[in-house]
C-alpha cells in the first residue's frame, strides 16, 4: 500500500479544474516544492463553502492535501496574496502557460525552477511588459527547468561564440551551427537574435519573431505534433509581437 503523504501550506495555483462528481472539483495544481499534483476538492461547488472562488486560475493560494497513489484530497485552501488580474490577450497568454505546464511535466515530479518561471510569468503578464516578449521569456526558461535548455554561447561544430553578424542553422539535439551555402531547406536564426534570445534582451519585434519560431520548434519536439488548444488562439496575437 502506498504511504500516507500529507503536506500543509504548501505555496501553489490552480492549473487547471473540472467538475468532479455531484458538488466536487478535480484539480490540476502546480505547487513549489511537490511539481504538479491532482488533488480532489471535495464539494468546493457548494456556494458555502467558498473554495470555488480561492480555487482560480492565477491565484496565489496555500494549499494543504493528504494523499495516498496518485490523486490527492485538498483538505484546506487560502489566498497567499492578491490574484494576478490577467485580462484580454494576457489572460490568453496565462491560459497559454498554464497549458505548457500540464503538457510538459508530471504530476508529484519537484521541480522548484518551474514553479518560480511560472510565477515570474504570471507577475509579468500583471506587469507591463510585453506578452510576446514575457512568453518568449517563459518558454526559454520553462526549458531549462525541465533539461531541454537551448545551448545559447557557442557554435556546436566549431566551439566558436555565436557571432551577431551570422546566421545559424538549429540542429535538434546538436545546437546551433552556423549556416553554410548548401543549408538551402534549414531554417534560418541571425546571430544578433540568438545573442538577443540569450541576454533577455528581445527589444524589437525581429528578435522577438526569430525567438517565437526557434523556441517553437524547440517545444513542439517535446510536446509532439497534437497542438496546444491556447497558442491556436494566441498565434495571431504573438505573431504581431504584441
Amino acid at each position: 500500500m502506498a504511504e500516507r503523504e500529507q503536506v500543509l501550506l504548501e505555496h501553489g495555483f490552480v492549473l487547471h479544474q473540472r467538475p468532479y462528481r455531484d458538488s466536487s472539483q478535480l484539480l490540476e495544481c502546480m505547487t513549489a516544492t511537490h511539481g504538479r499534483m491532482g488533488l480532489v476538492a471535495r464539494g468546493s461547488r457548494r456556494a458555502k463553502t467558498g473554495q470555488r472562488a480561492l480555487l482560480q486560475p492565477f491565484a496565489p493560494l496555500k494549499l494543504s492535501w493528504i494523499r495516498r497513489g496518485d490523486l490527492g484530497r485538498l483538505t484546506h485552501v487560502e489566498a497567499d496574496g492578491l490574484s494576478h488580474a490577467l485580462e484580454g490577450q494576457r489572460l490568453l497568454a496565462g491560459f497559454y502557460a498554464n497549458e505548457l505546464l500540464l503538457r510538459l511535466t508530471a504530476r508529484g515530479d519537484p521541480n522548484p525552477d518551474v514553479f518560480s518561471c511560472y510565477s515570474r510569468c504570471l507577475a509579468q503578464l500583471a506587469g507591463v511588459q510585453g506578452v510576446a516578449r514575457t512568453l518568449r521569456e517563459f518558454e526559454l526558461e520553462l526549458l531549462r527547468a525541465l533539461g531541454y535548455g537551448l545551448e545559447l554561447d557557442g557554435d556546436s561544430a566549431t566551439g566558436e561564440p555565436l557571432r551577431s553578424d551570422a546566421s545559424y542553422v538549429y540542429e535538434l539535439e546538436q545546437g546551433f551551427r552556423r549556416a553554410e551555402p548548401e543549408d538551402v531547406d534549414e531554417d534560418h536564426y541571425p546571430g544578433r537574435d540568438l545573442l538577443a534570445l540569450r541576454d533577455l534582451t528581445l527589444d524589437d519585434d525581429a528578435s522577438l519573431r526569430t525567438a517565437q519560431r526557434l523556441l517553437g520548434r524547440a517545444l513542439k519536439a517535446h510536446l509532439g505534433d497534437r497542438p496546444l488548444k491556447s497558442r491556436l488562439v494566441l498565434q495571431d496575437i504573438v505573431s504581431r509581437g504584441l
